[in-house]
This record gives structure tokens, sequence and C-alpha cells, in this order.
């Protein structure tokens, strides 16, 4: 989403899982066959509610996150893009998280989930791997 032409990103103060209290954009796990753009509109929906639409869902990049291996924790993370159209998001799993805010891509909070530094690397210099 932009404000006065500056990215926001849309993000959340984790719970109940890796990296609880970290601040991370709104995602989950792939249903086996389904395709990331699909995944990624699905999560955006069940986490963040109906209201909020967006458009034009663009891969970003995909990064091996190992930052959770001491807790057990191994993800490929593939990250998207999508231009914010209407609505505002709702908390629809409040086990999984504080609550969600728009958040300048600027000036992040502390402490960020891991993949968020490379989503924002990500989209500002196109590079799409973080290994």
């Amino acid at each position: 989403r932009e404000f006065d032409g500056d990215p926001y990103v849309l993000l959340g103060q984790r719970k109940g899982s890796h990296g609880e209290g970290e601040w991370g954009t709104p995602g989950g796990h792939q249903e086996f066959g389904e395709r990331y753009e699909t995944t990624a509109l699905s999560e955006l929906a069940e986490e963040c509610g109906p209201d909020l639409k967006v458009t034009h869902p663009r891969y970003l990049c995909t990064s091996n996150l190992t930052a959770y291996t001491s807790i057990g924790k191994h993800y490929t993370d593939v990250g998207f893009v999508s231009h914010w159209l209407s609505g505002n998001p709702e908390l629809m799993e409040p086990e999984k998280c504080l609550g969600w805010s728009w958040q300048p891509m600027d000036k992040l909070p502390d402490p960020l989930f891991a993949a968020v530094e490379n989503l924002v690397i990500a989209f500002r210099t196109g590079q799409p791997y973080f290994g």
C-alpha cells in the first residue's frame, strides 16, 4: 500500500509460533498442488479477512529461512507483493497474531520476522533469491 507515494507493508506481531513477538507479513503453509499465487491470496484472506482487496499478486523473492533451526523450524519462504485496492485488515486469527497494521517500509518495527528484511531488499533491488 502507498500513502503519499511512500510504500507501506502490512505487518502483524506474531504469537504462538516461531518468531513470537516478531513483526511478520501474512502467510502460511501451501496446500498440496496449490499455486504460489493462490496460497498468497488465500492466506491473506484467512489472516486479514475478506474485506481486504488486493490485485496483481507478483512474485518477489524466495528465502531459505534458517533463522529458527535452533527450535527445529526450517522453511522456504516464497514472498509476494500486490497492490492494495480497498479494505482494512481484520484480526482473523487472534491465537496467531496480536493485530495487523500498515508500517512504512523505511521505518519498520523491531524485531522483524526473519523473512521480512529479504522481502524489503527484493522489493527495492529486484534480487529474487536469498540462500
